[in-house]
Formats: structure tokens, sequence, C-alpha cells
């Protein structure tokens, strides 16, 4: 059985990690802010290691972390120890630093992954989908050990390719989520019942959707507690447009998005949920 070290105990990455710890996979933890570490170590009997050391510990290396800076560092300090080992981004960065970390990893002996995944709400029950970008030699083995967190593990391509399919899909979901606040929105200057309109969207409508059964009893209950935060979509906004830029795409819609998660920002919505993109239509 392959041994797992997961790097980063956020939100999302503690839940992966706790996924791994449950099927007795899981070897050894890191976190930059080391109080996180402690505590994970000490309800889970899960060794803390230091960073550098960490490969001693894992024949797999997971990372969950927030940016391209962040995972940058993380890999150059893993380096030394990185042949003979698999490494999993789990993280939602530029394809192209990715794909250069790849190339480096390649080079010292080892393979790298890019593991980004969405439904990330439902990844405590193991309920999420994870787009694999990577080698094709050990891609069936990654695809295998990510299914002890995610119920669905589909390998895209080569390394950005599940990055790049990230993308795509919070390309729409973010364009999807803000049409649906506005709509919201109108419904209710209209008169309409929110009970109404959250029935109506979530089960009737041709374009209801997954989202909109998750997103629109929040708008309802003013319950903007994040399942996926503004600050986070934001940042695979600015990926995405930067992205469309380099490739040539007219990206009307995701530019036009953008701007309005960056006003989000500005009014102070970050830590909030993507659908608190509806407060800026009250």
């Amino acid at each position: 059985m392959m041994k797992v070290g997961v790097v980063g105990l956020g939100l999302m990455g503690s839940r992966i990690a706790k996924n791994f710890a449950k099927d007795g996979l899981l070897t050894a933890v890191w976190n930059r802010t080391e109080e996180k570490a402690i505590k994970f170590s000490k309800e889970f009997g899960i060794p803390y290691i230091q960073l550098e050391n960490l490969p001693d510990y894992a024949d797999a290396i997971i990372l969950v972390l927030s940016d391209d800076n962040a995972v940058t560092n993380v890999i150059k300090r893993l380096l030394p120890k990185i042949k003979g080992k698999i490494l999993i981004d789990m993280s939602t960065i530029t394809p192209e630093v990715s794909i250069e970390l790849a190339t480096l990893i390649k080079n010292m002996g080892g393979l790298m992954y890019d593991a980004p995944l969405t439904g990330s709400v439902g990844i405590e029950e193991r309920k999420a989908t994870v787009m694999v970008g990577g080698p094709k030699e050990k891609s069936e083995e990654v695809v295998n050990l990510l299914k002890h967190t995610a119920n669905n593990v589909l390998y895209i391509g080569e390394n950005g390719s599940g990055l790049f399919m990230k993308l795509v899909n919070n390309l729409l979901a973010s364009s999807y989520m803000t049409a649906l606040a506005e709509a919201y929105s109108l419904g209710i200057k209209a008169g309409l019942k929110a009970e109404k309109i959250t029935e109506f969207l979530s089960n009737y409508s041709i374009v209801s959707s997954p989202l909109s059964k998750l997103k629109c009893p929040k708008i309802e209950q003013n319950n903007f507690e994040p399942q996926f935060s503004l600050k986070l979509m934001t940042k695979d906004l600015r990926i995405i447009n930067k992205e469309c830029e380099n490739l040539g795409v007219t990206n009307f819609i995701s530019s036009l998005v953008l701007k309005l998660h960056e006003l989000a920002l500005k009014n102070n919505l970050e830590n909030l949920d993507m659908s608190a993109i509806y407060l800026l239509y009250k």
C-alpha cells in the first residue's frame, strides 16, 4: 500500500488528510502554520514532519496549497529527496507554473501530477471529482490512490490538463453563479417569494443544476458560510483570464465576471461563500 504525506492542512487539506488517515494510508503531515499540524498530529496520531524530511516517510506527497508561490516554495524544499516519489498537487494554480514544476521534479527522478478537485463541499464524505494531469505511466496508481478521498477521479491527460479542466469548470461555475444571483435579485425585487424562487430554480427550471440546488438555499437563508469562498473563485478567475489572453480566447464573459468578483472583494466579501456575489445586488 502506498504511504501518503499531506502538505497543507487548511479547510480542504485537513479533510483530505483525514480521509487518508481513516484508511490507514497517511504517514506524515506538514503545514506552514505549525499549530494546525500539531493539532492534527495529536488528533490522528500522525507524525508532524519537517517539510524537507517528509519524502522519507511517504511514497506519494499530496499538496493542498493556496497559490503558485506556495506550491513553488514547497516543491523547491522537497526537491532534494523527491527521487522515486510521486507528487500530487491538488491546488488550483497556473497551468504553466505547474508544468514547469513537473519538469523540475522529473529531472530529479520523481513524477508530478496536477489533480485539482471540484465539489469541495462533499470532500468529507468523499463526494467530489478530481481531474488528473500527468505522466501516463503511473496515472492508474494515482487515480486509484485519490479514490480514497473522492468518488470520481478522472485522468485527463498530460501535465497541466487537470488544471485546464478545472479552469473550464470554474469559468462556467462562476458565470452561472453570477447570473443566478442576478436572476434571484430580479425575482425578489419583482415581489416573488424567496422560497418559491429557490424551489423553481432548484427543481423545475430548464437550467436547474447541482449548483442551483446548493446555492439557492444559501441566498434564501442569507447564509454565506463558505463552501468555496469568493476569494478563491476570484483567484481562479484571474488565472482563467490570464489563460484566455495567452491562448487568444475571446473572454467577454469571464472578464466581466472577474470585474464583479473584484468588486465583491473591495466590499469585504472575500471570506464569504461564492454565492455571496448576490450581495452586490442588494
